[in-house]
């Protein structure tokens, strides 16, 4: 038996997608409480359909208190072009889970459809590559002379092609994407342990729709869904109300796992702020403080005195 110090134990209660113990390495793709805020980093195909150059940049610390809890932090942008037929884009994520250092780098490239009036269908493709790094030796353990923990690194880098399909009106959106094409089982390159580290495929489902209240409240449900094959279902229920177009208010149930509340508002006409908390209802909840995450858009849109500006529901 492996002895641990108290530092590998949180590790391996706090992380569901990480199982240490067992030397198996599950990546997921980040998770966001705030996705309808970060869409492009999750499908390439709203790549450009905002009016004009948008920056999104997202931390997310998550299960705070847990030692080697997942730490993520996004930056992207995205603009429309061609007459705001396409959009192109580029994304940069760090996602660190206990002894897992990822770094991601993807251009994204969306072309739109206007299927009537009202309805636009954008089609979007990704591609990058991910900077892979398990740094078991970095670990702190009781028998230091343990082969399973000493000399346990893992680098690499990997190639990836993801793609989404984006359909929307003025208060509706519905879409599906699948950002991890490419699966690779890092063992196969590393000739020092036979342990795994995977990256597996995800499928991303995504929907909502606008309800107008009062001349000042709107009331937007939305939901997003995550399929990894041979992993639980990951469903995020939200329920928002806008105020006078400018202020979010509202909370998210993710099913099994966790509630949170998240709030945006419009300090100007180009930049966006918000913030969620997670409260976690699972097992884990006895061994952290909940999850934070920060988020702040820019657009570069600028609008005429005289112009009279519809509002961006997403």
């Amino acid at each position: 038996m492996i002895f641990m110090n108290s530092l590998v134990k949180q590790i391996l209660v706090g992380l569901s997608g990480l199982l240490v113990s067992t030397g198996t390495f599950a990546q997921q793709e980040p998770q966001y409480t705030q996705y309808m805020f970060n869409t492009v980093s999750v499908n390439p195909a709203y790549t450009g359909t905002t009016n004009a150059l948008n920056l999104v940049a997202l931390s997310r610390v998550q299960w705070v208190g847990l030692k080697g809890a997942p730490v993520t932090h996004t930056f992207s942008m995205h603009t429309p072009f061609y007459g705001k037929k396409a959009g192109v884009g580029l994304s940069v994520i760090s996602d660190k889970i206990g002894p897992v250092n990822n770094l991601y780098i993807s251009a994204s490239y969306a072309y739109r459809i206007n299927l009537n009036e009202k309805v636009t269908l954008s089609l979007g493709l990704k591609g990058g590559i991910y900077n892979y790094y398990v740094g078991l030796n970095r670990l702190s353990i009781i028998e230091n002379n343990d082969v399973a923990f000493n000399q346990n690194e893992t680098k690499k880098f990997h190639p990836n092609l993801g793609f989404g399909g984006y359909i929307y009106a003025e208060r509706w959106y519905a879409g599906i994407a699948v950002p991890t094409l490419i699966q690779s089982d890092l063992s196969k390159e590393n000739t020092n342990t036979n342990k795994v580290s995977e990256l597996k495929r995800h499928y991303f489902l995504m929907a909502g729709y606008v309800f107008p209240l009062s001349s000042e409240w709107d009331f937007k449900p939305s939901f997003i869904e995550k399929v990894v094959p041979g992993s639980p279902l990951s469903t995020d229920l939200t329920a928002q109300f806008l105020y006078q177009k400018a202020y979010w208010m509202g909370a998210t149930y993710r099913l099994g796992d966790a509630v949170a509340f998240l709030f945006e508002a419009k300090a100007t006409e180009q930049i966006t702020i918000g913030y969620s908390y997670d409260i976690t209802l699972s097992k884990l909840a006895g061994h952290n403080r909940g999850s934070h995450e920060i988020l702040l858009s820019y657009s570069f849109e600028k609008l005429s005195p005289k112009k009279i500006k519809s509002p961006r529901y997403f």
